[in-house]
């Protein structure tokens, strides 16, 4: 069995015993558990269940906690509504939770009015106190003592029962045990097991929703907050705002919350008179083995009774609200596959947010500090190029639950996952191998602007300062005569931006006089220098000055930016960078805005 495991980007030749979901990728055709012909290329994704076999090998898939069921599906929702807005030539879709989910998520749906309305009136408490019942006869051997009711067939059985004779006189037998007939009330009867299996789909539905409804409460409350917040940069709450459009109105976000928390109390009123009707009265007659299928038989009682039609109306009205829960093996693969390609193009939608600042909103490729910058989409991951080198691969994986501490990806990758089990604000810069993009965080944007800055940053600081040698006498000459470039014997470096003609003037003897690696060196060096000088947060040109052992220091003079650069040694010999927005480098105050970190400097 030949597969490929995008994480690690390693293949595989043998099936492994636990399959994580959307992580492998078929590299040959097999039958996937008898119901569906997967091809090469194709997603290993899961079915909705734990087995797992291809052809003749088998295997089985990781389980997931049963409460995530709801948040995946919802997740889906979410990454469908985004996939399918916008288009090609349009203005980029927002990439957060879209207004008309968060709408429909903060109000009652049908169900849950019609079951409110239902519970009002006090139908299902009516049936859990005086269900209808039937009699069951069972026909036993017991003691005469016990006997109240004789059947057709006791005085034949005891006539061949010598056993349970007490003795025999003159006028007949005088019987010790009788075949006797018992009546039990019988509460198992098919409109009572749906009415108690219709108690259990509800309880699961509304805590599932009641969960959602927590979850939004708790992504709106940060939403007023963030707008609230007077230590935020104005750069940083411009952004977001323009990313969230309509929705991030305060006023149409406190409205929104105040709708949400009535319907979580309508709801949790509903979830606690459904646990308190599971703990008593009919409920507990039935046996929890019972169980039904998904279609009814419309009986007379579900059908005609005052009370019974109302469960069969709100079951009808449940299975229609989840009917995704009822979908085939093949359909669940067909859903699986989907939320990954989704989940895909929403991380590209995230870099091309992330890129915009750099051109590449719309386009495959532009011109950036000399190079030609580009997006690429390699299947399901997305790449960041220079000049056709690779300096960041993105790997999407919709997982829905947490990741092993210890996933390993290749060098120069990230693993991008929901993260949909945690319930943190993510108001922190990420670092480490996986990198959480979510709909439902107002980071989101920032968080990929962050690694993106990063990396081309490392690009345009991997070669500054650094000597080219060795230099023929007439290039080292023409050197000392250009501010911005420092020459000792035959070796040279390029520590601030050169003049247009001071440039074309070097680039021309270098052309002439060097080797050609030379000469690309120097076109690149004084390109990264003269990139270096542009301020990252507000585009204007900054003050960039040239410090002792080839680190510089960078001072925007604009009003409102004011952003300071550094790049220094420090005591232990490490190379530092440093990019500060007011003298701070909290995340959640500056996002991408502000950053630290270090790197190897080559000499």
């Amino acid at each position: 069995m030949k597969l490929y495991d995008r994480i690690s980007g390693t293949p595989l030749n043998r099936l492994p015993d636990l399959i994580h979901p959307g992580r492998y990728v078929l590299e040959q055709a097999v039958s996937f558990n008898g119901h569906t012909q997967l091809a090469s290329g194709d997603l290993l994704s899961d079915d909705g269940s734990e087995r797992c076999v291809l052809d003749q090998e088998t295997a089985r898939f990781c389980g997931f906690d049963a409460a995530l069921g709801d948040d995946t599906v919802f997740l889906s929702r979410v990454l469908d509504s985004i996939a399918r807005t916008g288009g090609h030539g349009q203005a980029l879709p927002s990439p957060l939770l879209p207004t008309a989910l968060i709408n429909e998520e903060s109000h009652a749906n049908d169900l849950e009015r019609m079951l409110g309305d239902v519970l009002t009136a006090g139908h299902l408490h009516t049936i859990s106190k005086r269900p209808r019942i039937d009699l069951r006869y069972d026909e036993t051997v017991t003691d005469v003592s016990r006997a109240r009711r004789l059947t057709n067939k006791t005085y034949t059985h005891l006539a061949s029962r010598s056993e349970c004779w007490q003795r025999q006189t003159l006028q007949g037998i005088q019987p010790k045990r009788v075949l006797a007939r018992f009546s039990e009330d019988e509460y198992a009867i098919y409109e009572n097991v749906v009415y108690a299996r219709l108690l259990d789909k509800l309880e699961h539905y509304l805590t599932g929703r009641l969960r959602r409804l927590d979850r939004l409460c708790q992504r709106l409350e940060r939403s007023l907050a963030f707008s609230s917040s007077t230590d935020l940069n104005h750069l940083l709450f411009q952004d977001i705002c323009l990313l969230w459009g309509e929705t991030y109105q305060p006023e149409a976000t406190a409205q929104q919350l105040k709708t949400t928390k009535d319907t979580r109390k309508a709801i949790a009123t509903q979830l606690k008179s459904l646990q308190g009707l599971r703990q008593s009265g009919l409920y507990r007659q039935i046996a929890r083995e019972r169980q039904i299928g998904q279609i009814l038989h419309r009986t007379n009682i579900l059908m005609h009774d005052q009370h019974y039609r109302h469960v069969s109306v709100l079951w009808d009205a449940l299975r229609q609200t989840i009917q995704a829960t009822y979908l085939s093996p093949a359909e669940r693969l067909q859903s699986s596959q989907q939320r990954e390609a989704d989940y895909s193009a929403y991380v590209g939608l995230v870099l091309r947010h992330a890129l915009r600042r750099y051109g590449l909103a719309h386009d495959d490729e532009v011109s950036w500090a000399g190079h030609v910058l580009s997006v690429r989409r390699d299947r399901l991951n997305w790449e960041l190029r220079v000049d056709g080198e690779r300096k960041l691969a993105l790997v999407p994986w919709a997982y829905p639950d947490a990741l092993s501490a210890d996933i390993q990806v290749p060098a120069g990758c990230r693993l991008c996952w929901p993260g949909i089990e945690l319930n943190d604000t993510l108001d922190h810069a990420v670092t480490g191998p996986a990198l959480r993009l979510s709909p439902m965080d107002v980071y989101v944007v920032e968080h990929m602007g962050h690694l993106v800055d990063r990396v081309l940053t490392e690009a345009l600081l991997d070669d500054y300062a650094v000597p080219i040698k060795p230099l023929p006498k007439i290039v080292a000459e023409e050197g000392k005569k250009v501010r911005g470039i420092v020459v000792q014997a035959s070796t040279l470096q390029v520590l601030s931006p050169l003049a247009p003609d001071d440039a074309l003037t070097m680039q021309s003897l270098f052309d002439q006089h060097t080797r050609p690696e030379l000469a690309q060196a120097f076109k690149w060096q004084a390109q990264h220098v003269q990139a270096l000088r542009e301020c990252p947060v507000c585009g204007d040109t900054a003050a960039l000055t040239p410090q002792e052992n080839g680190s510089f220091s960078c001072h925007c003079r604009r009003a409102g930016c004011g952003t300071k650069r550094f790049w220094r040694r420090t005591n232990e010999g490490h190379w530092i960078y440093q990019q500060l927005l007011g003298d701070d480098l909290n995340f959640r105050v500056n996002g991408r805005r502000s950053m630290e970190f270090s790197m190897p400097r080559r000499t």
